[in-house]
């Protein structure tokens, strides 16, 4: 299938600072997305996040740390755009499948500010554009290992001076509205959720062409490690 590419105002890296719904309001959860021509990657973790100091795996976790780590998202796919509507087209997904859709009115205020505005669930979401992140932009097909040496396809995103990382879980997670809903019906095993949480949404900093550091992971052990682009 031909893939369209979206007008090139979208491309780049966005940071989301604000997101209200009915009678809550969100200003603190740490979103970022980046657009290239055809793929996006995005991941949004709590403020409320612990520290995890003392994990260096995931397997390090108690039960209670993975719950809360179920509370993540993240997706990466592609990205479609008609006048003003852009739809988002999960491939690989943090949470569970929805058949919900991912789209959004849109509303360029500059060419920094973008206003998206929910179509099939009532939300409001501002999007600030990081200066320069259209530069550099680009998108890598990788086919990686997971935490069991299974092989899984993955993807490297470049904008500007950040690198993001998708390596998806092999496993698939049972229908549910959530990873936490999935915990309450099914009570997994603590094996069985470290799998269902075996998924690597990584953002850094570009230090060479060989080397990156990890600044933000749904992985948090990841974070403060350095990301080997010559050994993918």
């Amino acid at each position: 299938m031909k893939l369209e590419s979206i007008p090139q105002r979208y491309l780049g890296m966005w940071r989301r600072s604000l997101f209200q719904q009915a009678n809550m309001l969100d200003t603190t959860t740490l979103v970022f997305w980046i657009q290239t021509e055809q793929h996006h990657v995005d991941i949004r973790i709590p403020a409320s996040r612990p520290i995890f100091d003392s994990t260096n795996q995931l397997e390090d976790f108690s039960v209670e740390q993975l719950a809360f780590l179920a509370t993540q998202q993240g997706f990466t796919g592609v990205t479609k755009v008609k006048s003003n509507l852009a739809e988002w087209l999960r491939e690989f997904d943090y949470q569970p499948f929805s058949a919900q859709r991912d789209i959004g009115k849109m509303h360029f205020e500059s060419d920094s500010i973008l206003i998206e505005n929910g179509v099939d669930v009532d939300y409001i979401e501002r999007w600030v554009k990081v200066p320069y992140s259209h530069l550099n932009l680009s998108m890598k097909h990788l086919v990686v290992e997971d935490r069991h040496s299974k092989k899984v396809p993955a993807r490297l995103f470049t904008s500007n001076n950040t690198f993001a990382y998708v390596r998806p879980r092999s496993s698939q997670l049972p229908p549910a509205e959530s990873i936490s809903a999935a915990i309450d019906y099914y009570q997994p095993s603590k094996e069985v959720l470290l799998d269902w949480l075996d998924f690597e949404i990584s953002f850094g900093e570009i230090i060479d062409k060989n080397h990156g550091g990890i600044t933000h992971s749904t992985l948090p052990f990841r974070e403060g490690a350095t990301f080997k682009f010559n050994e993918l």
